[in-house]
């Protein structure tokens, strides 16, 4: 069936919403966004499992998803794995793909957000049961914009070498490359920027580090 005033492109996606969810199951939440760059606006045109986040069909999409959107390079479409939260507080896993029209034109999104709730309950479990601490809850605050998208994620991956950064050495600035690269940080456009002032290095050393990691990954 087709949906009034919908994009074509966009009404290819409704029905993989309806059957990603029932293939997935209920802690996943899957969202289309229609995205209106010139009204600076996106809104939900098709949900299922939305009683995980509790929104609906017309509700506007976060301030993230735009902000996104706005920054996303033109040869990228997609922003993988990243951690934000609901207004209720509920943890989730969120992969965005962006939609665009023949002339290159961002029109919406695909999302699927996956509930990390019960998961977070089982960690906190083992944890306690197993004296362990509890991890960083920074990981796990909802980023507001792109600049605390990135703050957030380049700080996980300065946590996977566990030093301060006057000590890191080459090898540890190429893991942490590898990290942002494996999540996709570089598809937004100030990525090479923000890293660079970071760790104290050009912004074409990032871009070579970046060209070592690849070529090792071939």
């Amino acid at each position: 069936m087709k949906h009034k005033n919908i994009p074509q492109k966009l009404e290819y996606f409704i029905p993989m919403v309806h059957f990603l969810a029932n293939t997935l199951g209920e802690h996943f939440e899957l969202i289309v966004y229609e995205i209106d760059q010139e009204e600076a606006e996106a809104s939900i045109i098709a949900i299922e499992n939305s009683h995980i986040s509790n929104r609906k069909v017309g509700d506007k999409a976060p301030k993230l998803l735009k902000d996104i959107s706005n920054s996303i390079k033109k040869d990228e479409d997609m922003v993988l794995n990243y951690i934000t939260k609901t207004n209720e507080g509920r943890p989730l896993k969120s992969s965005t793909y962006f939609i665009r029209n023949n002339e290159g034109e961002i029109i919406g999104a695909f999302c699927i957000n996956l509930d990390l709730t019960n998961i977070k309950i089982a960690q906190n479990f083992l944890g306690e049961i197993s004296s362990i601490e509890e991890e960083d809850s920074l990981r796990d605050k909802f980023p507001e914009n792109v600049d605390r998208f990135l703050e957030i994620i380049i700080r996980n991956s300065l946590e996977e070498v566990d030093k301060p950064v006057p000590l890191l050495t080459k090898d540890d600035k190429l893991k942490i490359v590898e990290y942002l690269d494996d999540n996709n940080a570089f598809n937004i456009k100030d990525t090479i920027n923000t890293l660079a002032d970071e760790l104290n290095v050009s912004r074409y050393t990032i871009y070579n580090y970046l060209d070592e990691v690849r070529t090792n990954k071939k």
